[in-house]
């Protein structure tokens, strides 16, 4: 198992303040929230076959698009995880890749059920 240089994957990975501060309305916030988690859902599985098949420019392209939302909402750390992974992606460095999405698999899980268990919550203030 790679050794996570990011930090502690059981931290907070979803910024709430920051998102509402950038997009200005909170049930946008919320709305968006429901738009990233259906993105997770749909590419972490492509993401994980595409490194497994040894697909970089899969696993490159999907990573990109990650990296362009993922500011909005979420902690540096794993926004820092995303850029590296599509790094070694693009670079063609399959077992860099696949180590740095070693500690990524577990961040985006708890992200995905940080997304998950905000949306399950009645609409609250996130200042």
């Amino acid at each position: 198992m790679a050794i996570n240089s990011f930090g502690d994957n059981t931290a907070p990975h979803l910024d709430l303040p920051a998102a509402l501060h950038k997009i200005g309305e909170a049930s946008a916030v919320r709305d968006m929230l429901g738009m990233l988690a259906d993105l997770l859902a749909q590419d972490v599985p492509k993401i994980r076959q595409a490194l497994f098949n040894q697909d970089l420019a899969v696993a490159g392209c999907l990573m990109h698009s990650l990296k362009g939302c993922m500011p909005i909402f979420c902690t540096p750390p794993i926004c820092n995880q995303i850029a590296l992974v599509e790094l070694h992606a693009k670079l063609g460095d399959s077992g860099q890749a696949q180590q740095a999405y070693a500690s990524l698999g577990p961040a985006l899980a708890a992200l995905q059920l940080e997304i998950e268990l905000h949306l399950a919550t009645p609409a609250e203030t996130l200042e």
